[in-house]
């Protein structure tokens, strides 16, 4: 897993309903979650064909292993939706981590509720909700390999499917980051096609902030592509 309606749904499937939260640039989540007393802020601008969103995402850790994760979306033009947001928590204990001959493993889980903010009917409708399994391998140094598994519910079609979000990161320096991931489902009609992404991210300060550069094109002939770029902001404590 953009504005006007098209642009507006499509944040709300990429970062709510597949990822949840999902740190950029990548939209696959890890199973990591933010320490406790920290916080992070991420932000970004997606464009494609004259139509854009602007979107916040901070995530604070509530306790260990516990993290609390919200977004919103601005679209413009703003004809349809005026506005998206989501709420997620995301649950990863150190105990489902551990180191493998194979490499490092986590796993962790994640709900997700996404709403927006139509022009009519006006006001706030919740329109989806999901639970994802997230698992992150790290088979060796500047590698880490994220997937995530799970169900999203459209509440307007009353309709559910499977999402699958898989995604590869290599770091070749310490400043420097580049992925490639997709997004998919079993119920295209309701959720959108297949999504692929490649991009990267530059460390200004590494680990602690970073401006993203992507590319994502969903599948199917004459889909344009949507450029989003941003950054990250991490270790911020209270």
């Amino acid at each position: 897993m953009h504005p006007s309606p098209r642009i507006a749904s499509g944040l709300v499937l990429l970062l709510t309903l597949l990822s949840a939260q999902a740190g950029r640039p990548l939209a696959t989540d890890d199973a990591g979650t933010t320490p406790v007393n920290s916080c992070q802020l991420e932000s970004w601008l997606e464009r494609t064909e004259g139509e854009r969103a602007l979107v916040l995402a901070p995530a604070c850790g509530l306790v260990d292993g516990v993290e609390l994760g919200a977004d919103y979306s601005l679209p413009n033009p703003r004809d349809t939706v005026r506005g998206a947001a989501g709420l997620a928590v995301k649950w990863a204990p150190a105990s489902w981590a551990w180191a493998s001959p194979a490499g490092d493993v986590a796993f962790g889980l994640k709900a997700g509720i996404a709403f927006e903010d139509r022009v009519a009917p006006k006001g706030w409708k919740t329109t989806e909700t999901s639970v994802l399994g997230l698992a992150t391998w790290t088979p060796a140094d500047g590698w880490t390999l994220n997937a995530n598994l799970g169900l999203a519910h459209a509440h307007d079609s009353d309709r559910s499917a499977a999402v699958l979000n898989l995604a590869a990161a290599w770091a070749p320096t310490e400043q420097g980051l580049l992925f490639a991931e997709l997004q998919t489902n079993d119920r295209s009609q309701v959720f959108g096609r297949s999504v692929t992404s490649v991009g990267g991210r530059w460390w200004l300060k590494p680990d602690a902030f970073g401006l993203d550069l992507t590319a994502s094109r969903e599948a199917g002939r004459g889909a344009s592509t949507v450029w989003t770029v941003g950054f990250g902001w991490y270790g911020i404590d209270f």
